[in-house]
């Protein structure tokens, strides 16, 4: 079931950098819980509280975009790796940094992403040793 995971969580950023909300819906479970370790510990639900994060998460920004660098298969989770780089609105200046998404499946749906600004806790997350 692991590589079916983490096809469905690929599938998943590409609907989401598509704008394809719809297909994005049928990826993750009504219930979807999704975490936000820093700056401030945000949890929410549903699509739409990812999306309210992400709004959150991007405001002061312009040209934000998320890149999955890896995907590492963790049995019942995956980890990516995500380069986010955006320009700031006022000044301009390009920003980037890597964070770490842990997605978390019931069935063949995600139910629950969770944000890390540091590799070992999405590895502590994640099952996995550094």
């Amino acid at each position: 079931m692991s590589r079916e995971n983490v096809e469905v969580v690929r599938r998943s950023f590409a609907a989401f950098e598509n704008g394809d909300l719809d297909r994005l819906r049928d990826l993750v479970t009504d219930d979807l819980i999704v975490y936000r370790a820093e700056p401030d510990g945000a949890t929410s639900n549903g699509l739409d509280g990812f999306l309210q994060l992400t709004a959150e998460w991007t405001e002061g920004f312009t040209n934000w975009t998320p890149l999955p660098q890896e995907f590492t298969d963790a049995g019942q989770r995956v980890l990516v790796r995500v380069r986010q780089s955006a320009r700031g609105e006022a000044s301009g200046v390009p920003v980037a940094d890597d964070f770490w998404f842990v997605f978390e499946f019931r069935g063949s749906r995600i139910a629950r992403m969770s944000i890390y600004a540091h590799e070992a806790e999405a590895l502590e997350a994640a099952g996995l040793e550094e």
